[in-house]
């Protein structure tokens, strides 16, 4: 009996201490992710807003403090309510994937029940006025050069991250390749996947810039992409840094 007794408590501790070992786990996991920041922040406490159904119409997702910390809280939002927004909702096909032109090689679930609208980027307001933006990537240099499918002179590799709402659940995934070349100054393959899984309210995306292509055509040099990936996530890249462009 007294042997019954000591095995349940030795089980006993051995089960408490694995639940704290967990639990401190769990905890450190989260604090690593739960409060991004912007480095060598002096310009005040600041709030938060984007923009995505008029610049009159501004929604508030957070604020910034004195000394860079990053705060986001992006709200329950019902976009029938607000007036004129079925003017700036598309549908996901169009909103992420047409420059692409590559519809056709996604596996598609629900996409054409679903209205999306991408938030653009997020405003630094002080008292509501306007004082910069604060943009979320891997280098700064993503922000200046408006990347984001097309042709520049100083493509950087990297990623950055947008939020998008969606009006419901839906898929997009897999594969794209589509032949670049023009008039035999360049000629490649450039290669796109996508991964995106909506849920409704707002996503997290993940747009990654992984090769691009120096080519020349009649004007010089320029760079391509050649390879990207764009993907929904839930948590944000412990590379993932946070800039501010001061107006």
């Amino acid at each position: 009996m007294k042997k019954t007794i000591i095995r349940r408590l030795v089980l006993l501790n051995t089960l408490i201490t694995l639940t704290l070992i967990l639990s401190c786990k769990a905890q450190s996991n989260q604090s690593t992710n739960s409060s991004p920041k912007v480095e060598n922040y002096s310009y005040g406490e600041m709030d938060l807003k984007v923009t995505p159904f008029g610049s009159d119409k501004k929604i508030s997702v957070g604020k910034i403090n004195e000394d860079g910390t990053i705060q986001l809280s992006w709200p329950e939002i019902d976009p029938s309510t607000i007036e004129g927004s079925d003017v700036y909702m598309q549908d996901p096909i169009s909103a992420l994937i047409d420059m692409y032109k590559c519809e056709d090689m996604l596996t598609k679930e629900n996409t054409e029940h679903v209205k999306v609208k991408i938030s653009g980027y997020i405003y630094l307001y002080n008292n509501e006025r306007l004082e910069g933006i604060l943009f979320p990537g891997t280098d700064k240099a993503i922000l200046e050069n408006g990347q984001g499918g097309g042709q520049y002179t100083n493509l950087v590799l990297g990623s950055s991250i947008s939020w998008i709402y969606s009006s419901g659940d839906c898929l997009l995934k897999g594969n794209c390749s589509d032949k670049q070349e023009w008039e035999g100054k360049y000629d490649f393959t450039q290669e796109k996947s996508f991964d995106i899984q909506l849920k409704k309210g707002w996503n997290m995306l993940h747009d990654n810039l992984i090769e691009k292509m120096e080519v020349k055509d009649d004007i010089g040099m320029l760079n391509m992409e050649k390879k990207i990936a764009v993907n929904t996530i839930d948590k944000i890249p412990e590379n993932i840094n946070w800039y501010v462009k001061k107006f």
